[in-house]
């Protein structure tokens, strides 16, 4: 075990025993999220949970998965991030936040991956999609394929942008599991979640994240609506050795959205740092 891993652990285990001490000034506070979990991350350690394995529609918190497939296909060497995608009328037929591009114009892997991932552009994901896998519904045959040999129980993926479709759909568990694996797999990109803003071309796209700058230590992930999931959000922060990820879904704005996250995850903080 490393001397990191060590003193997280111990860092765990102190603040379940200042829990235990201080369970009567502060309990633990039941989410207002119809799906919720927060876990003390790498160990794993859930703090709090409200139907985690139930499935839900996890709107655009579905392109996390999408992303993941990219960069996979990116450090492989099957994709270049610097290669040209045309863009398609095919490509186009989206509606929700957009990056908006012209039909004919070439843009860049890395700059499509940008989109989704700063502004959570749907024409961005559906281009890097069809690109890739030649139609979206082949890109999500692979997505739902990755979920199961992560061992994402609850994960079946109909799209690559996260709108409501049938079979569409994840659990909370296995969000915050996808968010850890490319937290600690993929650090140079998973980065990229924690910028406030993207410029595409003459566009700037902005951040969603409620936490960013709100929540100190806050560095990602993604946030997530629809009119079936509700407002949702995973995010992530860490505080010296302590890294926390954060699902919830089901929130009815994102006013609401923005206080669930930061309340439960000060609460993660304080718990664990007593």
């Amino acid at each position: 075990m490393s001397s990191r891993l060590l003193f997280i652990l111990l860092t765990v285990i102190a603040g379940f025993t200042g829990l235990s001490r201080h369970s009567q000034a502060e309990k633990p506070p039941v989410p207002a999220a119809k799906q919720a979990i927060l876990i003390a991350h790498p160990l794993g350690i859930v703090l709090l949970a409200k139907n985690p394995d139930t499935p839900m529609a996890p709107s655009s918190m579905t392109k996390i998965m999408t992303v993941l497939i990219v960069i996979e296909a990116i450090k492989s060497g099957r994709l270049k991030a610097a290669a040209k995608v045309k863009i398609t009328r095919t490509m186009l037929r989206t509606r929700g936040s957009r990056l908006r591009p012209k039909r004919g114009t070439r843009i860049s892997v890395k700059s499509l991956l940008a989109a989704t991932i700063v502004g959570s552009a749907n024409d961005a994901a559906k281009a890097l999609a069809i690109h890739l896998a030649g139609s979206e519904a082949a890109f999500a045959d692979r997505m739902t394929a990755r979920a199961k040999s992560l061992g994402l129980q609850k994960s079946r993926f109909s799209n690559a942008t996260g709108f409501n479709a049938d079979g569409h759909q994840m659990s909370a568990r296995d969000v915050a599991r996808l968010a850890g694996f490319l937290i600690d797999k993929h650090p140079k990109y998973y980065a990229l979640f924690g910028k406030r803003s993207a410029k595409i071309g003459k566009k700037t796209l902005r951040n969603r994240n409620p936490v960013l700058g709100a929540v100190s230590g806050a560095d990602g992930i993604k946030t997530g609506q629809t009119r079936k999931g509700g407002y949702g959000l995973a995010a992530s922060a860490r505080r010296g050795a302590i890294r926390l990820i954060l699902v919830i879904n089901g929130l009815k704005s994102a006013k609401a959205r923005r206080a669930e996250a930061k309340r439960l995850l000060e609460w993660g903080f304080r718990h664990l740092q007593r």
